[in-house]
């Protein structure tokens, strides 16, 4: 409902007589006085029906102020860049002077011909710089329950394409400002429906009444609960992609992202705080300085309080205003603090108001377009020159590429190629073999090698070298002083001071094999060509069978698919070779056998709906037979698969982001429509209807609620496939966990059995037979016995003295950085990965399998050492074979006190429940939607466990 405009001010001032009240004044009178504004174009209280900074308005509010504008302002152009997942418009109010809208098709030609020296000489260049209008793009409220961002630039929009300031005018005439109002309007709806659903009658100014929007998922993601200030680099949602895709034809040289944070705060404004991103431009630096230094000045005029830096650093790549800057903009982050409606009662007294959270976030925005136009022609040239130096071969990013070979994981390479494409990343096609010397790759080895022809090629030096380099680089180091502020923090407090990830590289979240190489494009390259359909294959009447190799991601999605349809493939638990030809382990398998009752027609109409998922065509088989003693396709090497119905817990405890992307990728990626339930009463629904269950991570506490511990071990006894995330794993695998699996805290007391099972798993692979001799004695002789590892025994800690090591390894677990998880190819949870995988770690608990728990991934690849003895090595809880040491650490702060804590824990666990199975993760493998690597993990559990790791079918 809508209050009327007299009352909404009336509601104001009855804030104004609270003591230490807020300024009650409208936020465009706070920041511009009483200007004069052309009566043609409506007032803002006029379209929304209240006053504007009274209380957050609703997307449709927000879209119908800017379609009416657009209709009466000739300053302004509303272009629809996409479509949240909801439906919703996603538009920018594009406004500058008349002129330059005229002529929008010329100015992004000159600005892609300044951002690309390849192309344009200098004369041309200089041309342009100071002729051109200066972008700037500002982004509002990507969190959507951040509200007032989103309404501040409603008041900057009206002042810009309604004030009768002639110095508005010339403004405009110098620069084009995209303003971006709403980057997250389902969040947003769902934010804005808290505010008004608990809102009442008269003004309540504390922080914790439900009417702050707090209704489980939240307004801070989207449709999915995707944190999207942190999806840029990896684009998994539409309103990313929408964005970069119009950002990417503008080139803006100013980026501001809008946000809010806690209610007692004040204000936080750039630049960040040490460690800095190595790859921004120095001059941007400076720049982002200078606009500061005046945003400080506009503030310190009005009396509004601000700082810069502390919590806020500037190391991760991937928030809104750092994707910015590294494309070659000022990057300028605002954070107020939240306080929604009506206001917030702060611990000075003082009442701070909507209205004036509003002003704060607008005089920002105003502070920064003025910099914007008065550093125009500078910021041109800075631009120009350093475009020039990421071009240059002698510059810092010549004679460097990244090399991946594109066999092993075709799907995964054709989204890579899709995902640089839309950043405007330039990729190219290697046309035949490549002898390289001293590749070095992911895992930090240098090797000879030969890339094949097909590999997808990525040169650093192009004009968005800087944003390459984030992308692709294996390791990125902060400096010396901010590692030593975090490992003091570590020590004094607990709590380090990095506020993200140290570790983003795409390859590595993609599960590719990649090499960076000291060399610029060979010539045998051309650039990456446009994906064309995958063709189906002929359905041939002869064929007994159709065959999906398993190597590719698309082989998980189509047996989905083709369960969906009532098919039943298998899957082959061993590599393969029919007609001549060799398949990996986790290849899909049609036969004619399980679908007797099916025409061909209906196999080659399933065939042709599933072809699109996939990187190559299903072949037809002539024969069943396998190649020597490989299976042939009668044996117990194929498992029938069983079609998956799922569900996913969330709400109560459950973390919404964690949440949102398990749920994402079983709907968007495998198809499977997962049924969503509640934490607090799954453990009273009928469980029956379902055979795979995720549970994702929870927010704090080590175990899980009574009952729903009792419902879900009873569930998976009774046949279905369990699978959780981190902290959620851990409650299942604590001291007293119903799951045979456990956390290493709970290990310590008996370490016995964890170090024989990893004796047991490197023997299995590496012990050698024992002499004829001794093998076929008819006497018992001493030694002639296998090797057992007696150091693992003898050199076991006492129990004490382990736990309290571990309390002090814990101190250093990680914020977020890449280890290599070595897999056990003999597993099916292990289909698609060849010898290690990358996985994301963190703070969770490591995960420990001994007896009758399986761990098809370990953290930890061996490698031989020179010089190594030839014994076991004690090493944390467990140690090293002989001969061998262990490559943990593939990027990001890993510290050595957490490696000693995570070498050899299992980076999965699976373990038979009663007919069932349960699966645990130790860190989620759904990443922000991109670990697609981690992510064909659990694509395998959830696709393939109901038919492979239990005896019975919970029938859905």
């Amino acid at each position: 409902m809508r209050l009327p405009t007299v009352l909404a001010t009336l509601v104001l001032a009855l804030l104004g007589t609270v003591a230490g009240a807020t300024d009650t004044r409208p936020p465009l009178q706070q920041v511009f006085g009483e200007a004069s504004y052309d009566a043609r174009v409506e007032r803002i209280d006029a379209l929304l029906g209240f006053a504007h900074g009274l209380r957050a308005a609703a997307p449709e509010e927000i879209h119908g102020a800017l379609q009416r504008w657009a209709a009466q302002s000739e300053r302004l152009r509303v272009q629809e860049y996409g479509r949240s997942h909801q439906g919703r418009p996603l538009s920018v109010a594009i406004v500058s002077s008349p002129a330059n809208l005229a002529r929008i098709d010329v100015i992004q030609r000159d600005l892609q011909a300044l951002a690309d020296p390849r192309g344009t000489d200098e004369s041309r260049a200089q041309a342009l710089i100071g002729t051109l209008p200066a972008v700037g793009y500002l982004g509002h409220s990507i969190h959507g329950n951040e509200t007032s961002g989103a309404d501040a630039a409603l008041g900057l929009i009206f002042h810009l394409i309604a004030s009768n300031d002639a110095a508005v005018a010339r403004l405009l005439e110098r620069t084009v400002v995209i303003i971006d109002p709403q980057m997250n309007p389902d969040g947003r709806a769902r934010a804005v429906a808290d505010l008004r659903g608990f809102a009442s009658d008269g003004a309540n100014a504390d922080d914790q009444t439900l009417a702050r929007g707090s209704s489980w998922p939240f307004g801070r993601g989207n449709h999915y609960v995707f944190d999207m200030n942190r999806d840029w680099i990896y684009a998994t949602q539409p309103e990313t992609r929408g964005r970069i895709a119009l950002l990417r034809d503008w080139h803006p040289l100013l980026f501001v992202d809008a946000h809010e944070m806690g209610a007692q705060d004040t204000f936080l404004m750039s630049p960040p705080r040490a460690p800095i991103n190595p790859h921004y431009a120095p001059e941007f630096l400076d720049f982002a300085r200078r606009f500061s230094q005046e945003q400080a000045q506009a503030f310190d005029q009005r009396g509004w309080v601000y700082y810069t830096g502390e919590w806020n650093e500037g190391w991760y790549p991937g928030y809104s205003d750092a994707w910015g800057g590294l494309r070659g903009a000022v990057n300028m982050l605002y954070e107020q603090a939240r306080v929604a409606d009506t206001g917030v009662r702060q611990a000075n007294g003082r009442v701070l108001g909507y209205a004036e959270g509003v002003a704060r976030q607008l005089g920002a925005a105003w502070a920064n377009v003025q910099s914007l136009e008065r550093h125009a022609t500078d910021l041109q040239r800075a631009f120009w020159q350093d475009r020039k130096r990421s071009t240059a071969a002698a510059g810092s990013y010549g004679g460097r590429l990244f090399a991946l070979p594109a066999a092993a994981h075709p799907s995964r390479i054709a989204e890579l190629a899709a995902l640089l494409e839309l950043q405007g990343i330039e990729a190219h096609r290697l046309t035949r073999d490549w002898r390289v010397r001293g590749a070095r790759d992911g895992f930090g080895r240098r090797r000879d090698t030969v890339l094949p022809a097909g590999s997808l090629l990525v040169p650093n030096r192009q004009p968005l070298a800087r944003l390459v380099a984030n992308l692709f680089e294996f390791d990125p180091r902060p400096d010396p002083a901010s590692l030593q502020r975090e490992r003091e923090e570590l020590l004094r407090t607990g709590a380090g001071t990095m506020y993200d990830v140290t570790s983003w590289n795409l390859p590595m979240m993609y599960g590719l094999e990649t090499y960076a190489i000291e060399s610029d494009l060979p010539g045998a390259s051309e650039p990456w060509p446009r994906p064309s359909p995958t063709p189906a294959e002929a359905t041939a009447d002869s064929a007994v069978a159709w065959l999906i190799p398993g190597h590719d991601d698309g082989a998980t999605r189509a047996a989905a698919a083709l369960l969906e349809r009532g098919l039943r493939p298998r899957v082959a638990l061993k590599p393969v070779e029919f007609d001549g030809r060799a398949h990996p382990r986790g290849s899909l398998l049609l036969t004619r056998y399980d679908h007797r009752d099916l025409s061909a027609a209906t196999l080659r109409d399933a065939l042709a709906a599933v072809a699109p998922l996939l990187a190559q065509p299903a072949l037809a088989l002539g024969s069943g037979l396998g190649a020597g003693d490989l299976p042939d396709l009668g044996g117990e090497s194929f498992g029938l698969l069983q079609p998956p119905s799922v569900a996913v817990i969330g709400r109560g405890r459950i973390d919404p982001q964690a949440f949102g992307a398990a749920w994402h990728y079983l709907d968007r990626s495998l198809g499977l429509a997962p049924s969503l339930l509640a934490e607090e009463s799954t453990a009273y629904a009928d469980l029956r209807r379902y055979n795979v269950i995720v549970l994702p991570e929870r927010w704090g506490g080590e175990s899980l609620p009574p009952a729903l511990a009792a419902a879900l071990k009873s569930w998976a006894e009774a046949g279905g496939t369990l699978v959780a995330f981190g902290n959620a794993a851990a409650a299942l695998a604590g001291k007293d966990g119903p799951m045979a699996a456990r956390t290493l805290p709970a290990s310590l007391e008996d370490l016995t059995p964890y170090r024989a099972a990893l004796a047991r798993e490197w023997m299995a692979g590496n012990d050698r037979l024992a002499p004829e001799a001794a093998l076929w004695s008819h006497t018992a002789v001493a030694g002639r016995a296998g090797a057992w590892p007696e150091e693992l025994a003898k050199d076991a800690p006492e129990v004490k003295a382990m736990q309290a090591r571990d309390a002090w390894q814990r101190l250093f677990m990680p914020q977020g950085a890449f280890a290599l998880a070595r897999c056990d190819t003999r597993h099916w949870l292990s289909f698609g990965c060849h010898e290690a995988l990358p996985v994301l770690v963190d703070a969770s608990e490591p995960l420990m399998a001994a007896d009758s728990v399986a761990a098809p991934f370990r953290l930890g690849l061996y490698e031989a050492e020179a010089g190594a003895k030839d014994e076991w090595r004690s090493f944390g809880w467990g140690g090293f074979p002989p001969g061998q040491n262990l490559r943990l650490r593939a990027g990001g702060l890993l510290w050595p006190e957490a490696q000693e804590r995570l070498a050899n824990t299992a980076w999965v666990t699976q373990e038979r429940v009663g007919r069932g199975q349960a699966i645990l993760f130790a860190t989620s493998p759904v990443f922000r939607g991109a670990s697609l690597g981690m992510q064909r993990v659990l694509g395998n559990a959830v696709v393939y466990g109901p038919g492979l790791g239990t005896s019975a079918l919970i029938a859905p």
